[in-house]
């Protein structure tokens, strides 16, 4: 029986209508069935969660629908998950109609997994043409530091300063400084953090114009002095997305391509977020001209079913411990949902209508953030690519001084009231809607993060 208090209204909203908040927030279904939730539920979800209580209900293209009937612009994509908006229909229809068929049976062979595989390899080059499938971003990263360790013989990997891979230990050893790593350690060992390119605070404290990308050298002057000369690996974002929507430049990630190739270590792009169209073209990469010997997707490359895997040579996946029997099983990876999912939102994708609007309505939401910029001082940096947006929130333009956590609070919370919702809460606010947001609905978001930034800085 169901305990939705809307089960018996009709499903179907007027997306054009939206930004609409009727009631205050939360709305009181949503205190309702939060407290509800809330008597059960761990305190440790994210904070716009904990802050908004939300109660969503359901969503279509670019808009979501809370249980107080209050619309929402997602300029989130739900966690950069839903790149072709909410519930899109080819890809439910494919759920439900493979759910029909069979639910799960471990790694086995299904005629979902082969389908997903032949459309997923026409989007990629020749270099990464073999899979192996898993459930989560943060498992896949797992995978790709053993087959590394595996294919290489060695153990060391470099990874960078702000990049995000995940939760799980493994995959926080690779991030370097990020806050939510403390607590939980020792790390695992191995693994040397060099500085990025984040050209708005070089390490370096050079300027673009000047620098001739000398964070790169600094790459190598971390190989030679900080590792036993055991690379394993390098694993980069091509753009850094948790960790600030950093779009590192082509030679910068070139020159890891050198390094790579110099030493025998394979480099590895997490694509998790980029890929699947959210930074223009199909994968991040592509825009470089440099091809990684390993490939990591997931996010919205089944429109919000979990899914991730890796991508590479079949000498690489088959190579040493990781290309025995059963080195590359996981309970759920490559399940026949995951691949249905998949299947689907390669096909929506196929025509590219929908990368093409992403790329459209990306750069004039881009414009539109950088005259933003323009009325209020509270915006030390805009940048992007694609549908793969930020601002740098900063008390003092001079001094980069990033803005207090109370003042990421009352700014999400600003933009919520007035139906704009964002996944992130910090001094970096990234702007990551779906790539089927309409222009329309795309300044009228921007407008309300316009009214919501001038409340912020009156205060």
């Amino acid at each position: 029986m169901s305990t939705d208090p809307m089960s018996t209204d009709p499903m179907s909203f007027d997306p054009a209508l939206a930004p609409r908040v009727l009631t205050e927030l939360p709305g009181p279904r949503s205190r309702e069935l939060w407290a509800r939730d809330a008597a059960f539920h761990a305190s440790n979800s994210s904070p716009g969660a904990q802050w908004l209580r939300l109660v969503l209900r359901d969503g279509t293209g670019a808009v979501v629908r809370d249980v107080d009937d209050n619309l929402f612009v997602d300029f989130s994509s739900g966690a950069v998950v839903a790149n072709l908006g909410h519930a899109p229909a080819a890809v439910a229809r494919a759920l439900a109609e493979e759910s029909r068929r069979l639910m799960h049976f471990f790694d086995f062979a299904t005629p979902a997994r082969a389908e997903f595989f032949e459309a997923l390899a026409l989007t990629l080059p020749p270099e990464l043409q073999t899979f192996q499938m898993y459930s989560t971003g943060a498992e896949a990263v797992e995978a790709a530091l053993r087959l590394a360790k595996s294919f290489t013989g060695n153990y060391e990997v470099i990874s960078f300063h702000q990049a995000w891979h995940g939760r799980t230990l493994g995959a926080m050893s690779l991030m370097g400084g990020f806050p939510l790593k403390r607590g939980y350690g020792p790390f695992a060992p191995g693994v040397i953090h060099a500085p990025n390119a984040n050209c708005y605070r070089c390490p370096l404290d050079l300027t673009p114009d000047h620098c001739e990308v000398a964070c790169a050298r600094l790459v190598d002057r971390v190989y030679e002095q900080s590792s036993e000369q055991r690379l394993a690996a390098v694993i980069v974002e091509p753009v850094q997305g948790v960790g600030g929507v950093i779009a590192f430049p082509p030679s910068f990630l070139a020159h890891l391509r050198a390094l790579c190739d110099r030493t025998g270590a394979l480099l590895i792009f997490d694509e998790i977020l980029t890929g699947v169209g959210r930074t223009g073209p199909m994968w991040a990469f592509e825009s470089s001209g440099v091809v990684p010997d390993v490939l990591l997707a997931g996010k919205g490359l089944a429109s919000g079913y979990p899914i991730s895997l890796i991508a590479s040579r079949r000498e690489v996946l088959d190579a040493g411990p990781f290309g025995r029997p059963g080195a590359g099983a996981s309970t759920f990876a490559s399940g026949n949902l995951a691949c249905a999912a998949g299947v689907a939102t390669l096909g929506m994708l196929d025509d590219g209508t929908i990368l093409e609007n992403g790329r459209i309505v990306g750069a004039r939401m881009l414009a539109a953030l950088h005259e933003l910029a323009e009325r209020h001082p509270i915006v030390g940096d805009v940048r992007g690519v694609g549908m793969l947006l930020a601002l740098e929130l900063v008390g003092d333009r001079a001094a980069k001084t990033p803005i207090a956590p109370p003042v990421a609070r009352r700014l999400l919370e600003a933009m919520a009231r007035r139906g704009v919702l964002v996944a992130g809460a910090g001094a970096v606010l990234r702007i990551t809607p779906p790539l089927v947001i309409t222009e329309s609905q795309a300044v009228a978001g921007v407008a309300a993060l316009d009214e919501a930034l001038g409340e912020v800085e009156a205060l």
